[in-house]
């Protein structure tokens, strides 16, 4: 049986092993179902990630500057993880907001203010995998499990796959919490 951490392994394999031309057309496929999507009513303050190159992840862009034009009041924001804590904020973000890359490469905003996780209506999540029941599959360090967990009932958590949900992942705990949808390429699936 795979353990976790053989299916993040797997599935960032496999995401690696596409061309650049088809996670771009898969890209496009999702932001056409993020666009068809019903969004829950008064979604304003949204939480994002700057998707890591290196590991293949969909890009966000293309979602966020999506919403940017259909809700002009939207506020966005970005993760910054505290050093040597397993914890993260959302800052505040705009078009003036400089980045700098952390520990792991990933690109967090230098300055802005924190956003109230209770005032966080839609959280875009980074997986490697997620199930048919919504649970998803990160990179292991625990930062999104705490936020997720911090985030109001009615928070939108919505991942970003390029590949369709596993029948179930192993080894799933009290910390993992189901995510309320998930964009792939061919689907848009609800939990």
């Amino acid at each position: 049986m795979m353990t976790k951490a053989d299916f993040r392994s797997e599935f960032l394999k496999r995401r690696l092993a596409l061309s650049e031309k088809e996670r771009s057309r898969f890209d496009d496929l999702i932001l056409i179902h993020f666009q068809q999507w019903q969004w829950p009513e008064g979604i304003e303050n949204v939480l994002s990630y700057w998707p890591l190159q290196e590991k293949a992840e969909p890009s966000t862009f293309l979602l966020t500057d999506f919403m940017e034009f259909r809700i002009p009041w939207l506020n966005l924001a970005f993760p910054v993880i505290h050093a040597g804590q397993p914890l993260m904020d959302a800052l505040l973000v705009n078009e003036q907001t400089n980045y700098r890359k952390n520990k792991y490469g990933i690109a967090e905003p230098t300055e802005g203010q924190v956003m109230d996780p209770a005032a966080v209506d839609l959280v875009l999540v980074p997986l490697l995998a997620i199930d048919k029941q919504g649970y998803r599959l990160g990179y292991g360090k625990g930062y999104y499990d705490r936020y997720l967990a911090s985030l109001r009932p009615d928070c939108y958590k919505l991942g970003i796959s390029y590949f369709e949900p596993v029948e179930a992942l192993p080894g799933l705990d009290q910390y993992d919490l189901p995510l309320n949808g998930c964009i792939t390429p061919d689907e848009f699936y609800e939990f």
